[in-house]
């Protein structure tokens, strides 16, 4: 619980998983996002190891455990719809920002208890309208964009929305 008051999401930097500027730029991306189809950062906590970030909690979990869990033929197709107009409402305010996530995909969708899904996972994101990866970086290929993955460069069109 935050706060005595709410249950929280915490994720923590995992020694060799990623630099702490990066971690701290996934932090510092999800704070100038305010959107109800966003997930919503609370806090960060920096002044010992390990280093946090600390989010809403979203009790359904990923998109892709639920559809996993719940099998997808019992969830009613106007309810997927809505679902994936949330998940494009969301990645349109991403856009105005002229953000990059470069990593979307139900496993980075999160949904709370009435099932709103909210973006998730901002630590591939780029605070840029192209954005152009070195030959040698690491990208999620098997849900990355194919002209994104043949030439590193990424844009908010590269940011197809994988259901694997």
């Amino acid at each position: 619980l935050w706060n005595k008051t709410r249950t929280v999401a915490v994720k923590t930097l995992k020694p060799g998983s990623m630099s702490t500027e990066a971690f701290l730029a996934e932090a510092q991306v999800m704070k100038s996002l305010t959107h109800k189809n966003i997930v919503q950062l609370l806090a960060v906590c920096t002044e010992e190891e390990p280093i946090l970030i600390v989010t809403e909690y979203l009790v359904n979990g990923s998109l892709l455990a639920y559809l996993r869990k719940r099998h997808i033929d019992t969830l009613p197709l106007p309810t997927m719809l809505d679902i994936a107009a949330k998940v494009a409402d969301g990645m349109a305010y991403i856009e105005d920002r002229k953000l990059i996530h470069r990593d979307l995909a139900a496993r980075n969708i999160l949904l709370d208890e009435d099932l709103t899904p909210k973006v998730a996972d901002f630590g591939l994101a780029k605070n840029e309208a192209v954005y152009e990866a070195s030959p040698g970086a690491k990208l999620p290929i098997k849900w990355t964009a194919p002209e994104a993955g043949l030439r590193h460069i990424f844009s908010i069109k590269s940011d197809v929305w994988s259901f694997g």
